[in-house]
């Protein structure tokens, strides 16, 4: 087996490679298989123009092909990553090497190599979108738990009600987190959010609980104020409205109604079969946490306190609610 059918089995096999040489003028001579694959044309069809083709119209503008065959003459050899062309006119992100090809120290033309990293290069992308993400989110957080520890600790009776006080806050915080994260952070459901802030899979006292409405989507930024707002109406509620009582009950029922004229996410909170409630003569946090809404987006709230419980309507305007930021 001769050496040049050694080399024409290697560029056979490589065909996660693109595989070219150039004449000095960078003209194409040769085309692997690998660089039919990646970039379309066939060798006939691309031997004798110039390997500008593969480049995008900026870089050719900016006479790219040119400054790399002189940096791979000065230095031996010139890597790059970068976008390139198909002959299909789509482009995709590639890492390439040129080396001048020498016979007896003198340049005849060029190598170049190419592996496209389309998918690497998104996946770099996304990476760091999330991380700027998750950055800008943990400081909105960081400040909501600095609020709802303030808060708290000024509210409390003593230091035994401000830590309750802040522990049970700090859960649910942290299960809709979870939920968040179950969604790679992104928008999740509403009634999987309602359940877990109103903690039906571990209290004993789901059966007083009945949830109602369709399959909607809340964004991370309400979600989380959502959450909040849900655990202090049943907080409330156990302790002064219809879950204070054996046979009372929670109907939480949701769906899009209407706003100042457009669309709205509605929450309605409506307790039975519990003792009157009056409006409280001081606001505690709760009862603040209660009317300051769903962040991220115009928000009304309506609380009437009945003979035989609370009830809340929440409107929310649906874009904001639904906002992936």
């Amino acid at each position: 087996m001769t050496n040049p059918r050694i080399a024409e089995m290697v560029l056979e096999s490589a065909i996660d490679y693109a595989i070219l040489t150039s004449d000095l003028s960078g003209n194409v001579t040769s085309w692997s298989i690998g660089a039919e694959n990646i970039f379309g044309w066939t060798e006939d069809e691309v031997v004798g123009l110039a390997a500008d083709i593969i480049f995008t119209g900026d870089d050719r503008a900016h006479d790219v092909p040119r400054k790399e065959m002189a940096n791979a003459l000065k230095n031996g050899r010139a890597t790059d990553e970068r976008w390139h062309m198909r002959k299909d006119g789509s482009r995709f992100w590639a890492s390439g090497e040129m080396m001048p090809l020498q016979n007896n120290g003198a340049a005849e033309g060029f190598l170049k190599i190419v592996r496209d990293r389309t998918q690497q290069k998104r996946a770099e992308e996304l990476q760091s979108m999330l991380s700027q993400e998750l950055s800008h989110r943990l400081k909105n957080q960081l400040s909501m738990v600095q609020g709802l520890v303030n808060q708290s600790l000024r509210r409390a009776d003593n230091i035994e009600s401000a830590r309750l006080s802040i522990s049970q806050r700090l859960r649910v915080l942290g299960q809709a987190h979870d939920l968040l994260l179950t969604g790679y952070g992104e928008r999740i459901d509403v009634r999987s959010l309602v359940e877990k802030a109103i903690n039906l899979d571990e209290d004993k006292r789901s059966s007083q609980f009945i949830l109602t409405g369709p399959e909607l989507q809340v964004g991370p930024q309400s979600a989380l104020s959502l959450a909040m707002l849900l655990h202090e109406l049943t907080t409330n509620a156990f302790k002064y409205g219809a879950l204070s009582q054996t046979d009372g009950q929670i109907i939480i029922e949701w769906g899009i109604a209407e706003m100042d004229e457009e669309a709205a996410f509605k929450l309605d909170w409506r307790e039975k079969n519990g003792p009157p409630v009056v409006p409280p003569t001081v606001e505690g946090l709760g009862t603040r946490l209660i009317k300051s809404g769903v962040a991220g987006t115009l928000t009304k709230v309506d609380l009437t306190y009945a003979s035989d419980g609370l009830n809340c309507t929440i409107l929310a305007q649906l874009e904001g609610f639904q906002a992936d930021a």
